[in-house]
């Protein structure tokens, strides 16, 4: 596959552990801009449920190497933090039936695992 670097496409061979290094750059890249997003979130908080469903919707239509999506879950995760209860119902309304099964688990992992982990870091940063 053509994976994109500055403005010149590189060719990789598909599985190469090269093509893997640069997945897993580009995946920490994203998680990156997902948490500068996060910091200047007033400024982003109207696009972050459009965000999220352009992230499940992707997802849904491929499967990533566990180290990749991890880093973009996390990055997800961050601008989840920054949805509101409404921008969640919008999600489970909006989106299409396979893709709000995606959603539902990305959410479900959200709550239990992210979700609860920053509420608790919060209450100790008191």
């Amino acid at each position: 596959p053509q994976i994109f670097h500055g403005a010149a496409p590189v060719s990789l061979p598909a599985g190469s552990d090269a093509e893997f290094e640069v997945l897993l750059k580009c995946a920490q890249l994203v998680e990156r801009m997902y948490t500068h997003i996060a910091t200047a979130a007033e400024d982003f908080t109207v696009l972050s449920s459009f965000i999220v469903a352009q992230y499940v919707s992707e997802l849904q239509k491929v499967t990533l190497y566990p180290q990749i999506k991890r880093h973009l879950t996390e990055g997800v995760y961050k601008i989840l933090d920054l949805c509101f209860e409404q921008d969640v119902k919008f999600l489970n309304t909006a989106l299409q039936m396979g893709v709000k099964e995606v959603f539902n688990e990305l959410f479900a992992n959200y709550t239990r695992y992210h979700k609860t982990q920053r509420q608790g870091e919060e209450k100790y940063t008191a």
